[in-house]
């Protein structure tokens, strides 16, 4: 009759005690987990980072976009226009120049067609002719691990855009203009006589 106390008492102790064993395995193990979850973060950001740095990095500036010839009727189409010559040369950049800093300045963009107003409401739309040309004016360098490489000032124009072969389809914002961009690097920097078709 005193031997079962005992042995509860015995039982009792051996639980809590595995029960504490339980609860700092279970510590130590959420610890480990953490640890190494954070470890393949690290892994990973390093590894983004090594992977960014293999890429071309392209910088573009855009100088008194508001004298240009003609970016766009307003401060709105002006912005668009600058966001889709920045992000298509930074595709670029990152495509052809693998390992490489391009910078552009843009000191005048003039877009092909010109804006006039058409229809009943007098709406202003875009009207290409074949004396609008589309023309690029900028100051670029090209350079490799802090090394330039080339630079200069470039103009860019096609006196037959609406003729000439173009991979970018109508609906394309920008068309002539990427045509121009895609062109020159081609055949300026990465030193292709022919365009390569658009991936």
């Amino acid at each position: 009759m005193q031997r079962a106390p005992t042995s509860g008492a015995f039982f009792h102790w051996s639980a809590h005690n595995l029960s504490e064993s339980s609860h700092k395995e279970t510590d130590m193990t959420a610890s480990k987990l953490l640890i190494r979850g954070m470890g393949a973060g690290l892994v990973a950001l390093s590894l983004s980072a090594l992977a960014a740095a293999a890429h071309a990095q392209a910088e573009v500036k855009f100088t008194k976009p508001e004298n240009f010839s003609d970016i766009g009727e307003n401060s709105r189409d002006r912005d668009t226009a600058m966001k889709q010559l920045a992000d298509h040369i930074e595709a670029l950049a990152a495509r052809q120049l693998p390992g490489k800093q391009l910078k552009v300045e843009f000191t005048d963009v003039d877009l092909a067609g010109e804006i006039e107003p058409r229809g009943g409401n007098m709406d202003r739309v875009r009207v290409l002719r074949s004396a609008t040309i589309p023309r690029l004016e900028f100051n670029y360098t090209l350079s490799e691990n802090g090394k330039e490489l080339k630079s200069g000032k470039a103009v860019l124009r096609d006196l037959n855009y609406q003729m000439s072969a173009n991979r970018y389809f109508d609906t394309e914002p920008m068309r002539y203009e990427k045509k121009l961009l895609d062109d020159w690097v081609e055949k300026d920097l990465v030193g292709k006589d022919r365009v390569a078709a658009k991936p």
